[in-house]
């Protein structure tokens, strides 16, 4: 490569003001989105920490106050609020949290971290009271988002790239000395290209610093793995957008002509066909409403206690290994927790469709990110942060496998009669996330990272094919 058509690019860019303003804005905007989003992981996992203290301390409590009942020291609890019974410990005593840690690299992205629960409070009543209550998305976060470090790279990366880009080749043309430059370099693509490498060389260089140092100021979080993918996201997003003024510059357009182009293309890539695909696969694969789903439960909840007694037998009849021998089965909590089994028990197609539709709405996103980089590149940066529904996908099963070992720890007692006390306290179940495989991280990354990889080389060959049919004038 011929060394001295760089040291002359890069010695134009550094005479030139508008190169240290937009390096600073571009900076200074990343500082700010990166500082939002470590703030939003740091109150999140803030309120997690004090969440995780507080049952600390009301297990700790309670197990103290159930043990003073067993040795007959307590003070007449009532039975619907004491620790030694399973049904309140179950409910509402306790108050176990299931809770999904902030993303790895949340403080790049907060991705869906402000819109999908990422704590859920299990008890006897069926998973779908936490459904309802804790999914709902709030309209206030849908409305603003937050702007971090991704929003800044996903939106204005792309302009600061078309900045310093449009004019690669055109304004040679319009001064008149393109034919004097060719003259002293091999030829129009190698000149192009050189040119393009100092440029795109120099701002990707500011993202790529700005990630590292903003990866080492919060703490490491992720590892380098996670952190070499984004990085490598960043570079192939920011690529394309150059190789796209490269292409537009080879087609012998005037500089305004071609700032006209490359602000419609940014438009459509990163606004309209995002857009319109989400609105797309929203119509071609409805979610059911959640008041309707809400609707339902309590239909089937109102119908199950009008049956209680049949739907108590029903229960035993499904789990012989909880009816008490010997024994008057009928009672308030049996027939309450038959009640809610019943109910949840009626309203699982609903919840199952509801599921559905949203799996077939990742899958369809997944497969239409290949229209557009700015798709690609936001999905893959959720993905590598820890941030979106994949991660969210990995974390819900393990709730549902925390209350289906909290309710084993507590239903036998509930139909046997038994009570609780210091040591039953100590082995109720606690939940531990379990962090997702790397092996799927990598393989949604080098999916995403393809579709910036495909559009970015279709684009470059245009460009060359058209700068060796170069027009000078």
């Amino acid at each position: 490569m011929n060394t001295s058509l760089l040291r002359h690019e890069w010695f134009l860019l550094r005479k030139d003001r508008m190169l240290a303003f937009s390096a600073a804005l571009l900076l200074g905007l990343m500082a700010l989105g990166l500082y939002n989003g470590w703030r939003f992981t740091r109150d999140l996992r803030a309120h997690q920490q004090q969440q995780v203290t507080l049952e600390t301390e009301r297990r700790a409590r309670l197990a103290a106050e159930a043990e003073a009942l067993r040795q007959g020291k307590g003070t007449g609890v009532p039975a619907w609020k004491s620790p030694a019974m399973p049904v309140p410990v179950g409910n509402s005593l306790v108050q176990p949290e299931a809770l999904l840690p902030p993303g790895p690299l949340g403080a790049f992205t907060v991705g869906q971290m402000d819109l999908l629960p990422s704590a859920y409070q299990v008890s006897l009543q069926g998973r779908l009271t936490d459904f309802a209550r804790d999914t709902l998305e709030h309209p206030v976060h849908l409305a603003t988002g937050t702007l971090d470090l991704s929003f800044v790279l996903l939106y204005l990366l792309p302009l600061f790239a078309l900045a310093f880009s449009f004019d690669l080749v055109s304004r040679e043309r319009e001064d008149g000395t393109l034919r004097l430059v060719l003259v002293q370099a091999t030829g129009l693509r190698g000149w192009a290209l050189r040119r393009l490498a100092v440029r795109a060389g120099v701002l990707l260089g500011l993202c790529v610093l700005a990630g590292v140092a903003g990866h080492a100021l919060t703490g490491g979080a992720g590892g380098l793995g996670r952190l070499v993918g984004w990085l490598a996201l960043v570079v192939g997003y920011g690529a394309f957008w150059f190789v796209l003024a490269l292409a537009v510059n080879a087609r012998a357009l005037s500089s305004a002509t071609n700032a006209l182009v490359l602000v419609g293309a940014w438009l459509v890539l990163v606004v309209v066909v995002p857009a319109a695909v989400q609105l797309g696969v929203s119509g071609l694969y409805p979610v059911p409403s959640r008041v309707a789903l809400v609707g339902a439960t309590r239909e089937a909840s109102l119908e199950a206690q009008r049956r209680g007694s049949e739907v108590l037998s029903a229960y035993f009849q499904d789990h012989p290994e909880l009816a008490p021998k010997g024994t008057q089965v009928e009672g308030y909590w049996p027939t309450a927790l038959a009640v809610q089994d019943e109910a949840a028990r009626a309203t699982a197609p609903v919840v199952a469709a509801f599921q559905s539709q949203l799996e077939r709405q990742q899958a369809a996103l997944g497969v239409l990110r290949f229209l557009s980089p700015a798709l690609a590149f936001q999905q893959a940066l959720q993905d590598v942060a820890g941030t979106g529904g994949l991660r969210h996908a990995h974390f819900l099963p393990q709730v549902d496998r925390f209350h289906a070992a909290w309710r084993d720890a507590l239903l036998p007692r509930v139909f046997s009669g038994d009570t609780l006390g210091a040591a039953e306290h100590a082995r109720l179940p606690r939940f531990a996330y379990v962090e997702q495989p790397g092996a799927d991280v990598v393989h949604q990354v080098a999916l995403g990272f393809l579709a910036l990889a495909l559009p970015t080389l279709l684009v470059l060959g245009l460009g060359l094919t058209w700068l060796g049919r170069p027009r000078l004038s």
